[in-house]
């Protein structure tokens, strides 16, 4: 039997390990695409260089959430190259996110090998591999999805960079510089963060590099960001407006303290550690307020996981001590370096956390995210050195993260059977601290729903008018337009005779409040369960009927303005006076989203 060197066993168990986490990502990848607003947003910017070219993409990306600012278009160009690589459909578009965040598991474990051992190493990237968190997000597409990927990337180039050993050390410089500059372009937050991490570490550190590698990465920076600049360029600097509104007004509410915040901010962090790495959504922390001296407050739900959230605010506290401890006293420079790197990236994210603290959601995290699983090994190597190096120190260690991975596994388990009864079944999920969602929706659902609306439309030969809550009628409209289903949305155009009428509505909800205040003008008909989605027909009534069907001479009411945002092809014509077909779609669903649906008044 042939002998195989460490290394081989430590590649062996990688090798298993990015296998696991690519199961975990691909396993029924299209069924269960997380398919919604956003996403059939993105979806309709893409088609539009799908049915043209690369010309027809736009110089701008989404919008940052909550804002009127974009950001840059980098998202748009990678989803793309992945419709084009894996095939024009959802899934396609969404699977570069996923195989990225495989890439992520082993560009993780190298990344982490700066400091700690290889069965720690090996430790911690499979719990970065079982992640439920990781896992979820790693599923389908969304900007926010590929930042730990490229923040990984370019905090790896950057700690090659300053390595003494490193024969390349300006090369790595410049490509930490792309990996960062493109990770700016999938958040607002990272946009703000990856600039003062990598100045920060730079000013510390002081390294030394040649004038070509700075031209390089200022080179890089522009090349990058020449799509934003053009459209601001054609616009007169709309955009540049957008985030100094974004900047300004990105803050909670006036009324707490920066001290309440900071205690905020710091069990919010221990809280969605607790998530990354766990899986465990019940942990809780009780309100803190320090007006009129400190007071607590924990009410029934908050009583139920309340030793979860302390005991993770301690583990917390206990992670940061050690990081501390172990840099003042590295002697080694490259572990020192890996160190100094994360309490950067720690500090700057939770400075900029601050005045979030009552408003983070946890997609935020995927800017830090890694850094817990670090924290994890840091708290590992203390206890180790607690049992002065003995080998049941270890021991416990190892115990440890494999308890951590299995929670994992049987929270993904719990939500796999979930999606996959949820096609079906009213399913009833608790409340969701990764994704946020209410219900579970996959793609496949709603497949079934729109092979449900084509089919009445064809026995009818009429357009169908369908009314859902906002993250699922974008997503259902998208895929109607996407098998030529002529639709509308129910409410907005007026009532026809020729047409089909749906309220596609959560199982669960309270369906005879919903449909109170269409009984006005419709008779509810049949219902139809797609499991957790129910397709309601409404027959509209005789005396609210306005015509056969839409006059298209009519005018639509005025378009919300949103900030201009061009293609490449319009730039270039200097045709400034249209706006794209996806742009002018954007328009027209934020117009529906604002309208009143008084079915009264028509």
């Amino acid at each position: 039997m042939p002998r195989f060197s460490s290394k081989q066993w430590a590649l062996a168990g990688l090798v298993v390990i990015i296998g696991l986490g690519l199961f975990l990502r691909s396993y029924h990848f299209s069924d269960w695409l997380h398919f919604e607003l956003d996403q059939a947003r993105d979806a309709r910017v893409v088609d539009d260089g799908l049915r043209g070219d690369v010309f027809d993409l736009p110089l701008l990306g989404p919008k940052a959430g909550g804002t009127s600012l974009r950001l840059a278009p980098g998202f748009y160009y990678l989803e793309y190259g992945s419709a084009l690589v894996f095939g024009e459909t959802p899934a396609g578009m969404a699977a570069f996110v996923m195989m990225l965040s495989v890439l992520a598991i082993p560009l993780f474990y190298a990344f982490v090998r700066r400091y700690f051992p290889t069965k720690l190493a090996l430790g911690l990237a499979l719990l970065f591999a079982v992640s439920e968190y990781l896992v979820m997000y790693g599923r389908f597409a969304w900007n926010p999805n590929l930042i730990p990927f490229f923040v990984l990337l370019g905090c790896y180039a950057l700690l090659r960079s300053v390595d003494h050993e490193e024969p390349r050390r300006g090369r790595w410089f410049v490509f930490s510089v792309f990996a960062f500059a493109l990770a700016t372009q999938f958040h607002f937050l990272a946009f703000v963060a990856l600039p003062v991490i990598l100045a920060a570490f730079l000013i510390i550190r002081r390294p030394k590099f040649s004038w070509k590698a700075w031209a390089g990465a200022l080179a890089v920076v522009c090349i990058l960001y020449l799509p934003l600049a053009l459209n601001e360029a054609a616009t007169g600097g709309t955009n540049t407006r957008a985030f100094f509104e974004a900047v300004t007004g990105k803050s909670t509410k006036s009324e707490h303290s920066l001290a309440e915040k900071a205690l905020r901010d710091a069990s919010v962090h221990a809280l969605n550690g607790l998530v990354v790495t766990t899986g465990f959504e019940g942990g809780t922390f009780p309100a803190i307020t320090l007006e009129g001296g400190l007071a607590w407050k924990c009410d029934a739900r908050c009583d139920a996981g309340k030793w979860s959230g302390i005991t993770a605010t301690l583990l917390l506290g206990w992670s940061l001590l050690a990081l501390a401890w172990f840099w003042w006293k590295e002697p080694e420079r490259r572990k020192s370096d890996f160190l100094l790197l994360s309490g950067i990236w720690f500090s700057v994210t939770f400075a900029l956390f601050l005045p979030l603290a009552y408003d983070i959601v946890p997609r935020f995290f995927l800017l830090s995210a890694p850094l817990f699983f670090i924290l994890i090994g840091l708290i590992v190597l203390s206890v180790k050195k607690l049992f002065g190096g003995r080998k049941i120190g270890e021991q416990i260690a190892m115990i440890a993260i494999g308890l951590l991975a299995a929670s994992n596994l049987s929270s993904l388990l719990v939500r796999f059977d979930e999606i996959a009864r949820s096609t079906t079944e009213a399913v009833d999920s608790p409340p969701d601290r990764i994704l946020k969602e209410r219900i579970r929706v996959p793609l496949a659902q709603q497949n079934a729903i729109i092979d449900f609306l084509g089919q009445r439309s064809r026995e009818t030969g009429y357009p169908v008018y369908m009314w859902s809550e906002p993250q699922h009628r974008r997503a259902l409209k998208y895929l109607m337009e996407r098998r030529g289903i002529e639709n509308a949305v129910l409410g907005y155009d007026g009532i026809y005779r020729e047409g089909v009428y749906y309220l596609i509505l959560r199982a669960q909800s309270d369906l005879e409040d919903a449909l109170q205040k269409y009984r006005v003008s419709y008779t509810v008909g049949e219902t139809t369960s797609f499991g957790t989605l129910v397709a309601i027909e409404l027959v509209p009534k005789p005396e609210a009927i306005i015509g056969e069907r839409p006059d298209p001479s009519v005018p639509k009411p005025p378009e919300i303005k949103v900030s201009p945002r061009y293609t490449w092809r319009e730039f270039f014509s200097r045709d400034f006076s249209k706006q794209s077909a996806a742009q002018s779609e954007v328009m027209l669903e934020q117009t529906e989203d604002a309208a009143v649906h008084d079915d009264q008044t028509q």
